[in-house]
């Protein structure tokens, strides 16, 4: 029974991150009628998983257990897994972060480096809920163009590491312009 209590608790946490990150990305909502489709010249759904698969499998080499997100450039969640047993705080922070690199397009490392040295962007951004700034943030980048975030939370210090390590099984994924 408890099992079950828990399993559909992940189910609607899970359910709500999404619809979080759809919110922040201001995707229409499903009632208005859109012509946008998702686009797998952004990211491909069986490269989504590969590298969300992967990055969970990287953390729990280190004995962590963590959630994965990936999102298209144009914030559509193309997929989300998490760790058996992982503490959903995984999934909320990977959710945080997923919002912050698409704010800005650059990974949450960068952006927390630049909170310390930029004091106009640090009062800006610094306090504002809708943004994580611990690393496992990832911005990925195809040909110089912004195509997706690959964002690992509930790793502590190895979700960048972890998300760092998947990418290497997309040869065409860099993580700059």
């Amino acid at each position: 029974m408890r099992a079950r209590i828990l399993s559909l608790m992940t189910a609607l946490l899970l359910s709500g991150l999404a619809a979080e990150v759809l919110a922040q990305a201001q995707v229409p909502s499903p009632e208005t009628p859109s012509t946008q489709r998702i686009s797998a010249d952004l990211i491909t759904r069986a490269d989504a998983l590969k590298i969300a698969d992967a990055s969970i499998a990287a953390c729990e080499r280190q004995g962590e257990k963590t959630a994965a997100m990936v999102t298209d450039a144009d914030g559509f969640l193309r997929a989300a897994l998490s760790s058996d047993g992982g503490n959903p705080i995984g999934l909320r922070s990977a959710s945080l972060k997923t919002a912050t690199v698409l704010k800005f397009k650059a990974s949450t490392r960068s952006l927390e480096e630049r909170l310390k040295s930029d004091t106009a962007f640090a009062e800006e951004y610094a306090k504002d809920t809708h943004y994580f700034y611990h690393p496992g943030g990832v911005a990925l980048y195809r040909d110089g163009k912004f195509v997706a975030v690959l964002a690992v939370g509930g790793g502590h210090d190895k979700d960048e590491s972890c998300a760092l390590e998947a990418l290497k099984l997309l040869p065409w994924a860099k993580t700059n312009p």
